[in-house]
């Protein structure tokens, strides 16, 4: 290919190279250059264009790209995978359906090592993708190619596979889950809601759930149910975690004479998973963390099952690469439901609000509403509405719900802004979800106080505030208290509030029940940073009459 400046007259044929201005339009780079163009550029007094042109042997962007494309695709399956166009020398691979992505990292070195011209990209090994997804992208950068060039791609090609698709293949799956004394029954209910939609996601049907003893007998019988119930997949949800191979879940897999194929996984969070058979039937032992919906090492082993990728102990070591799922968790998902760049990276411009929880019912303190009784001769809700206010808050949102009027007459003349949450009964979390949707577009991170809350001063606040806004980073983060007694500093206690960055927002809003932000927390413990404060007491919360009792004397000694 030749490139460089051309006088007008020689550029008949050849290629623009760099966009250009032609009177009122901009004729893009790309363009072969006509004689009807070529006059146009010449009546604007244009003299010379900087282009590209073929030379013997010399083939076009695009048909470079279709070649290759075509050499790429020739293991694929035309059933999963669609092959666009060229289009400037440009070809994307696209899912039909779901499935997950996987490479050789050698073949694809070598490929994109032939000429610095043309560049394949691959999306993560293992990767999950939509139909509808970008599965790779061939770019051929000049304008034209070296035939012999274009063969020496293809024969690199002939050899091994670049990437191979695997489509997921459903199953029908069955959930045991084994009792323990430290769960709450919800905690069940829970990991069925979670485990049926993380199945439903990727096509799969639960044929059935149940809850039995933590026993091996009651597990091996429950296995063979779900075996007699035409279960192609069995996951056990154990009440306490796989730790050796003759525990509970492994000895009931084992009684049935089945075979335990891996107790272990370099993913974390993840790693006290187990993967087995029994009748040709595959058994997952769920890790902890997979009653949350959060990705983790299960997601991952779970993908490979579906896609017919044999779980073997090679395969599964390997998935220690870009393991630490912690650091990355968007990593292994589907782009269309990853967090998107913009919501996670920085963020301009600091704009901190507060969000004060006033909804609740007070169950725990009888008929009356804890909110409205008074410590110091203010009512309680007032004591953390004047501190937010006194902290230099000039952006204070309040969330109400039970007896919202009379909730507001005690703030009244402080400059607030009401929320009304109408779901409060449900839980707090209804009015986390309900504040946080409430809040401008242009808020980037919010203090969540709780009304309940009156020792709390206007110096914790601040300080809070500023550690929250101290750090280097800028993006995805949690600043809460915690106060270490000197006589115990292993026992560290949490506190309130918690300033949240935007990146959490989707979530928060996304919450239900009565966990607040706690699950979240769970989820993302690389995200916590600390504010050390020297006194316990602002922790405190008014939940029982006792506890208003020890409050009141408190406040009245200072």
């Amino acid at each position: 290919m030749k490139f460089g400046a051309l006088e007008l007259d020689k550029c008949l044929g050849a290629v623009l190279a760099h966009s250009q201005k032609l009177g009122s339009q901009r004729i893009a780079k790309g363009r072969v250059l006509d004689a009807e163009l070529l006059e146009a550029f010449q009546k604007e007094g244009v003299t010379s264009l900087v282009c590209a042109s073929p030379e013997a042997g010399d083939l076009a962007e695009d048909s470079v790209a279709e070649a290759l494309a075509e050499a790429l695709g020739r293991g694929l399956n035309p059933a999963d995978m669609t092959v666009s166009k060229a289009v400037t020398g440009r070809v994307n691979f696209k899912a039909i359906r779901t499935g997950i992505i996987r490479y050789d990292r050698t073949a694809l070195r070598n490929f994109n090592l032939v000429h610095e011209g043309v560049g394949l990209s691959l999306p993560a090994h293992n990767q999950l993708l939509l139909a509808g997804q970008i599965a790779a992208t061939l770019k051929i950068i000049p304008y034209f190619l070296h035939q012999k060039l274009v063969a020496e791609f293809t024969d690199r090609l002939a050899d091994v596979p670049v990437f191979t698709y695997y489509p997921l293949v459903p199953k029908k799956a069955y959930l045991i889950q084994t009792c323990s004394p430290a769960l709450q029954d919800k905690v069940y209910s829970a990991t069925e809601m979670v485990t049926r939609k993380r199945l439903e996601d990727l096509g799969c049907k639960m044929l059935g759930a149940t809850v039995c003893a933590h026993t091996p007998d009651a597990l091996a019988n429950e296995i063979e149910n779900a075996y007699q119930h035409g279960a192609e997949l069995i996951l056990i949800c154990g009440g306490s975690a796989i730790m050796d191979r003759q525990d509970v879940v492994p000895a009931a897999i084992q009684q049935l004479d089945g075979q335990i194929d891996q107790l272990g996984l370099a993913v974390d969070p993840g790693n006290l998973l187990m993967v087995a058979h029994w009748q040709n039937t595959p058994i997952i032992g769920m890790p902890g963390c997979a009653r949350s919906p959060k990705l983790n090492g299960f997601d991952w082993v779970l993908h490979l099952l579906l896609a017919g990728i044999d779980l073997t102990k090679e395969e599964l070591a390997d998935l220690g690469a870009c393991g630490l799922l912690n650091e990355i968790a968007s990593r292994p998902l589907p782009r269309a439901r990853a967090v998107e760049p913009s919501q996670t990276a920085q963020i301009q411009t600091k704009r901190l609000a507060a969000l004060l929880l006033a909804a609740g019912q007070s169950r725990r303190m009888g008929a009356e509403n804890k909110l409205l009784l008074e410590i110091g001769e203010k009512p309680i809700i007032r004591h953390i509405a004047e501190a937010l206010i006194q902290a230099g808050l000039t952006e204070i949102y309040v969330v109400t719900g039970h007896q919202a009027e009379a909730v507001r007459a005690c703030l009244a003349g402080l400059k607030l802004t009401f929320i009304d949450n109408p779901d409060y009964a449900s839980g707090q979390a209804s009015s986390v979800a309900c504040g946080v949707a409430g809040l401008p577009e242009a808020v980037s991170d919010v203090l969540i106080a709780l009304g309940d809350m009156p020792l709390i001063e206007p110096d914790l606040i601040t300080a809070l505030c500023q550690r929250h806004n101290e750090t280097a980073s800028e993006g995805a983060k949690i600043t809460l208290p915690v106060y270490a007694d000197p006589s115990q500093p292993d026992n560290v206690k949490r506190g309130n509030p918690v300033v949240w960055s935007q990146a959490f927002f989707d979530e928060l809003k996304a919450l239900s029940g009565d966990q607040g932000g706690r699950q979240i927390l769970a989820d993302y413990p690389v995200h916590i940073q600390h504010l050390h404060w020297p006194d316990a007491q602002p922790f405190e919360d008014v939940d029982t009459a006792e506890a208003l009792q020890q409050m009141r004397r408190y406040i009245s000694d200072k």
